[in-house]
């Protein structure tokens, strides 16, 4: 009786508040459904660890890193840093600025940095606090090789740029259309049979998948790369690496395959 009491609350909460019927349709479990009818091939949720993406890798200098709400993890950047230095990148894209830190720690690792992110007028117009637009670009402004762009991912021309990448970093609106949109319009701007797209927040944690993420993903990638898309073990994100990988089940609790050594160094 209490799951048809339940029932009939949220009937009568959907039907005073319509809205709310998105938050149900949108739930993580019924996405998890929906993406496993579309993309069965994807179900074994594919997972490469970081010692199999650089075997020779020991050592990795995350700088800057604020540990404050909205930032990623900090093997989300080292992920980052390696990838450039493996696929010796030298043109570098990213969609959301934030902070600057994924950017900023990029930068020292190859030739050119564009990061795309909405204008602060734009966003003052959405009514996002003041506070929170003067904290962009806290960290990459200034970087010699960096050049901010603005404007909404949907609708930008990325063929004004005359420039293809190496790395494109994908972390702007993580709803499901959106990460469709930027996958969709971004994957003609490889550069060329070495070049790798890395997706943020394609996890909820690292050990759960985000399902509104992955459903972007696939859904904006061509359907002959989908053997290619992985996630990355003991990060929030996805990566298109156009090569067959060794990899493992996603699965939680699972023993720890990297073990990582942090020491910390605090910079005013």
């Amino acid at each position: 009786m209490k799951k048809v009491s339940k029932a009939i609350k949220a009937f009568i909460a959907i039907l005073k508040k319509p809205y709310l019927l998105n938050a149900v349709l949108n739930s993580e479990e019924l996405l998890e459904l929906e993406f496993q009818v579309l993309f069965p091939s994807a179900n074994e949720k594919k997972q490469i660890s970081f010692s199999t993406l650089f075997p020779l890798e020991k050592d990795v200098n995350v700088y800057p890193y604020s540990f404050l709400s909205g930032s990623s993890l900090a093997t989300d950047f080292a992920l980052l840093q390696l990838l450039c230095k493996k696929i010796e990148a030298e043109d570098y894209f990213e969609i959301g600025t934030w902070r600057g830190e994924s950017v900023a720690n990029v930068a020292p690792y190859v030739k050119n940095c564009f990061t795309l992110n909405l204008s602060d007028d734009v966003m003052l117009k959405k009514g996002l606090d003041k506070s929170y637009i003067q904290m962009h670009r806290f960290y990459s402004e200034g970087i010699k090789n960096v050049t901010h762009l603005f404007g909404d991912s949907k609708y930008y021309d990325y063929s004004g740029l005359n420039k293809k990448f190496d790395l494109i970093f994908i972390d702007g609106d993580h709803h499901t259309e959106s990460v469709k949109s930027d996958t969709s319009m971004l994957f003609p701007f490889l550069k060329n049979e070495k070049s790798v797209i890395v997706w943020h927040d394609a996890k909820l944690d690292t050990e759960t998948c985000r399902y509104e993420v992955l459903m972007g993903i696939y859904q904006g990638m061509p359907q002959e790369t989908h053997k290619h898309i992985y996630l990355v073990e003991n990060t929030l994100c996805a990566i298109y690496w156009p090569y067959d990988l060794a990899f493992s089940k996603l699965v939680k609790n699972t023993s720890p395959e990297n073990t990582f050594d942090i020491q910390l160094r605090i910079k005013k």
